[in-house]
């Protein structure tokens, strides 16, 4: 276990915390919730639980650190205060603040509440008692009428009611009741009560808002695990102790339970089928006997064992095809292990593609089964994914980042970024002149200086030691948006990854954003590919990227994202480009800053490409306005056609 937290709380966080639930430390939200008490107490906060039912599952036997006793307040149980029985529901408020006084809190982080099924009207009375009440979003329920996921259900959204098709499946609630349940919700996270929202995931903050428009704010924070405990191990060693062959490939996979349908056990089984004489499936949750040729391993949780099961794979697969976020894909990769799975909820903040793992159409069988087969017949990739699993997972999912996110986050020191920040200086176009000066270093967001920093200075004095073809102007004008828009970045074509090299530079470099930035890099050449993940791995800078083998078409498809910023160096021919421009007019928010390679290349004039007809007819059209030629490359800010003209 790590060494005893030395209670370093400081004077911008709060003394006491108390964490209210149903199930107390039982089950995925359960032990996500453990998680976080240990976080903490790691900070010198004085926290307690207050659970429904805490079922036998205590602290100390889900805990990965020694327990501090003058700061652990405990777990209570207060399983004779339920709602929907006898009690009516201001009966039951009053007792649940009778209880809460007891622990004379701070704040207050209500968790799932899907058992115990307590009025909402709780979090407002909490609110009269002088609390901060935070909620912790694991799944859907606060945002439905009842249930945990919507599947493909859209009422969420339009209102919850009797005709709801999941009514009589965990979390139950009787149809009439229904619709009073979804606008309850609405009234309660409305800017009236002042109840704030933390989620799981950045897919989560986005579910919620959807749902609920109104609330003022949704933070996420990302949940996390010990990464002394959840670290490498010796695979052979490992798989001896459990007993697991070693003549073939070992495929984790893992849930609670293998009856639930959203776990993807349908697609699991037609996975293994294809794959078994192949590979050994092993898995850790309950009914796992149900899966044909699956090896159980049982239900556990403590850490150090789950390590260890960890430790014998050589791949994490994840089924589930409804997934707010995914612990055990995260403990997968601070062990080490590479990962596939479904691209579902917030699994992509989790599983860089072509980085740490892939990603699969979410619920494609045949799509997985044929990457599972690619990854693990690639040596070269299997051994670099390893890697980044581990330093991305440490540096995102680590006990000490989550330590640090929820520091943050009660100080009242939220994460901002720069979102889109359009530049504001243009230069005219002028052809011959722009064509014999692609050295030249024009700023097009206002500032003091020419150059950001003194990296930005040698990024644009060495632009030719870097990989691709790039002229000192894209290099300066790359930094300078990386910086002023990096946000999350967006390249069609990064050929090598030197343009997505700089970018991130410019963006790191940038002291006032305060999110991490992220890069997506869209090729249709798997060279392309591997060169670019090679060259991110010597920059160390993989673990903010996401590889996309395909076109523009199809990855904005499949991926939520908001780009703000583009490089767009992708297919030079007419009709690519206009296809491509086209796509991104749809998909990006007016006032992006397109970066368009090769706008100045001779070759536009003989045909050989059509990067610059293609613009300028993009242009004219309305969706776009030139801010100038930079290297060989033209910027423009992305709007929308005035329909009168």
């Amino acid at each position: 276990m790590a060494p005893l937290t030395d209670k370093r709380r400081t004077a911008d966080l709060p003394k006491r915390v108390l964490f209210l639930n149903d199930v107390g430390f039982q089950y995925g939200a359960g032990i996500a919730q453990a998680r976080q008490v240990e976080a903490f107490l790691s900070l010198g906060i004085e926290v307690g639980v207050l659970a429904w039912a805490t079922g036998e599952i205590k602290l100390d036997a889900v805990a990965t650190r020694p327990i501090d006793l003058d700061l652990w307040l405990g777990l209570r149980e207060v399983n004779d205060l339920e709602g929907d029985k006898t009690m009516t529901e201001h009966t039951l408020v009053e007792g649940l603040l009778m209880e809460v006084t007891r622990f004379d809190p701070v704040i207050v982080i209500v968790g799932n509440l899907h058992a115990a099924r307590w009025p909402f009207s709780l979090l407002p009375a909490l609110r009269s008692i002088g609390c901060r009440v935070i909620t912790f979003v694991h799944d859907a329920y606060l945002y439905t009428g009842r249930c945990a996921y919507p599947g493909t259900c859209n009422l969420y959204l339009t209102g919850c009611n009797e005709t709801c098709p999941t009514a009589d499946q965990y979390p139950k609630l009787a149809p009439p009741l229904i619709a009073g349940a979804w606008q309850t919700r609405r009234d309660v996270f409305g800017p009236a009560y002042g109840i704030e929202v933390v989620a799981n995931s950045h897919w989560s903050k986005r579910m919620f808002l959807k749902a609920l428009p109104t609330c003022p704010q949704v933070e996420p924070i990302h949940l996390g695990a010990d990464e002394f405990v959840f670290t490498t191990g010796d695979k052979l060693a490992a798989r001896i102790r459990l007993g697991l062959p070693t003549d073939k490939p070992v495929v984790l996979c893992a849930a609670v339970n293998f009856q639930e349908s959203r776990k993807g056990c349908r697609e699991l089984s037609d996975i293994i089928a294809a794959l078994k004489d192949e590979v050994t499936f092993v898995a850790f949750g309950h009914n796992t006997h149900e899966i044909p040729d699956l090896t159980g391993l049982g239900y556990h949780l403590q850490a150090a064992k789950l390590a260890e099961i960890y430790q014998a794979a050589d791949l994490f697969l994840g089924t589930a095809t409804e997934e707010a976020f995914g612990q055990t894909l995260m403990e997968a990769q601070l062990c080490g292990v590479p990962v596939v799975a479904f691209k579902a909820g917030g699994v992509e903040e989790i599983v860089r593609n072509e980085i740490t793992g892939r990603l699969v159409r979410n619920g494609d069988a045949t799509e997985a089964i044929a990457v599972i087969r690619s990854v693990l017949a690639d040596e070269r990739f299997m051994e670099t994914a390893r890697t980044w699993s581990r330093q991305y997972a440490v540096s995102r999912f680590s006990m000490w980042a989550q330590e640090e996110r929820w520091h943050v986050y009660l100080s009242g020191r939220l994460q901002q970024g720069t979102g889109i920040n359009p530049p504001t200086n243009t230069y005219p176009f002028n052809e011959p002149v722009d064509y014999h000066a692609m050295d030249k270093h024009r700023p097009s967001w206002a500032t003091e200086e020419t150059f950001l920093s003194t990296e930005h200075l040698q990024i644009y004095e060495k632009t030719s030691a870097l990989p691709g073809w790039q002229m000192p102007g894209d290099s300066f004008k790359l930094y300078e948006m990386g910086y002023h828009a990096g946000d999350v970045i967006l390249e069609v074509g990064p050929f090598g990854g030197r343009s997505a090299t700089v970018a991130l530079r410019g963006a790191l470099a940038n002291k006032a954003r305060t999110i991490r930035p992220s890069y997506y890099g869209i090729d249709i050449d798997a060279d392309s590919i591997a060169r670019t993940r090679g060259n991110l791995a010597l920059g160390m800078i993989g673990d903010y990227c996401h590889l996309f083998h395909g076109v523009l078409q199809e990855f904005v498809q499949c991926w939520d994202i908001t780009p703000t910023m583009v490089f767009l160096d992708g297919d030079h021919s007419y009709e690519g480009v206009a296809t491509d421009l086209k796509t991104l007019s749809h998909y990006l928010t007016s006032g992006t800053p397109i970066l368009i390679h090769d706008f100045l290349n001779a070759e536009n004039n003989t045909g050989k490409i059509g990067v610059k007809q293609a613009t300028r007819e993009w242009e004219k059209q309305g969706h776009g306005r030139f801010l100038g030629c930079f290297g060989c490359s033209a910027l423009y800010v992305t709007q929308k056609p005035d329909p009168s003209t």
